[in-house]
């Protein structure tokens, strides 16, 4: 109740997947449209990484469990990218999340700890509403690649534990402009 500052005791609700049991686990999330998009733990021991779309009038869809689409992620930030601005049905329309995570596609003895940021497509008419079959209630169009961030001239190379990210959005969707800061090794 916003008025009189005080909590509704009656519309208490599962937080599951929305925010992290352990408040030291990288987690973030924002609203687009009345829906949740959230990149936190989906369990109390912190072991089961999600990133998931809830509330709102639509099924919740989630990521596989699966190293390969999230391992050991420390999440730092999400960001929406309206690219379809003129669009009444915004199916072009992304979410980006921004993180760290331990490497599984080097073959070596030592850990390797890269920047990552993954992409998901916001529901709109024609946007991501899961498979029919194998991929039910999950992303059809998630998408994860390494986030090389450098200044190859100072032989400089930020590419390892992002701390923050800041969205600067454009005139147009293409003109905008992903700010980071990244821990050194």
């Amino acid at each position: 109740e916003l008025s009189g500052f005080t909590l509704d005791q009656v519309a208490f609700e599962d937080g599951k997947g929305k925010c992290p049991y352990d408040p030291t686990k990288g987690h973030t999330g924002l609203i687009v449209d009345g829906e949740l998009y959230s990149a936190t733990f989906n369990n109390f021991l912190g072991t089961e990484p999600v990133i998931l779309r809830n509330l709102g009038p639509h099924y919740s869809m989630k990521t596989e469990y699966l190293t390969s689409w999230l391992n050991e992620p420390h999440f730092v930030a999400s960001a929406y990218v309206q690219e379809s601005a003129g669009s009444s049905t915004g199916d072009d329309d992304k979410v980006y999340f921004f993180f760290s995570e331990r490497a599984v596609e080097y073959d070596c003895y030592a850990e390797q700890v890269v920047a990552r940021v993954a992409r998901v497509c916001k529901l709109g008419a024609q946007g991501d509403v899961g498979g029919a079959r194998t991929l039910q209630k999950k992303w059809t169009t998630f998408l994860k690649a390494r986030l090389v961030c450098s200044a190859p001239e100072q032989q400089l190379h930020f590419n390892r534990r992002p701390q923050a990210v800041f969205t600067l959005p454009g005139a147009d969707w293409q003109d905008t402009t992903f700010f980071g800061v990244f821990q050194a090794r």
